[in-house]
């Protein structure tokens, strides 16, 4: 609960980069011991939402250009590998609930609704794979990249390319392109990566 509150936060720009968070005042704000907050403290630091400064205490991670690339790096390498495997045991009721997401995404007005069912679409994808430990790492690197793949879809045009991409993703898999679909899910990957870095070097941090 502490986790989810101080995260949300940060997702919609209540807490900035750099800002300090006290541990005791988090705990009184949720009605919760010093080591529940602790404890959510530590899980946010792995996830690289907060960090930990000697002798100054737990602040708001800045997103950095280094950051950003070094996980869209990851992402890529594991979910191009995800979708290799995926595409020979995926089926046609994958495919249409994929496109079903597709036209869902279309009609969505939030960034977090984006965020979500954007994630859904490339669960879809990944799922019939069945390599859970792959699945797993790419969920938490996800859950990492939020915040930046939501900063790219709040401050640039980038959401129509991704859709464009997304749909000629689907066909690919959908005819069994294996290598095809993956080259292009690795540029889709790299595309934003990119976008971000770029920002992110002309001294738009957040």
């Amino acid at each position: 609960m502490v986790a989810d509150g101080i995260r949300g936060e940060i997702l919609h720009h209540k807490l900035k980069g750099g800002d300090r968070l006290r541990q005791d005042a988090w705990a009184s704000r949720f009605g919760v011991s010093q080591m529940v907050a602790r404890e959510a403290f530590k899980q946010l630091v792995a996830e690289g939402f907060l960090r930990i400064e000697p002798r100054r205490g737990v602040s708001v991670a800045t997103m950095s250009p280094e950051e950003a690339w070094e996980m869209t790096q990851l992402r890529s390498l594991l979910e191009c590998q995800a979708l290799r495997w995926a595409i020979p045991k995926i089926t046609r009721a994958d495919l249409d609930r994929a496109a079903k997401v597709l036209t869902q995404l279309d009609k969505a007005k939030t960034v977090d609704r984006k965020i979500a069912l954007n994630a859904e679409f490339h669960q879809l994808l990944y799922l019939p794979s069945r390599k859970e430990r792959t699945l797993g790492l790419i969920a938490t690197l996800r859950v990492n990249f939020e915040r930046y793949l939501r900063y790219t879809w709040e401050e640039t045009h980038h959401f129509e390319q991704s859709q464009r991409e997304h749909r000629e993703m689907l066909e690919l898999v959908r005819n069994s392109a294996v290598e095809e679909a993956a080259s292009l899910l690795n540029k889709h990957i790299i595309a934003t990566g990119e976008l971000l870095v770029k920002s992110l070097e002309a001294g738009d941090q957040v």
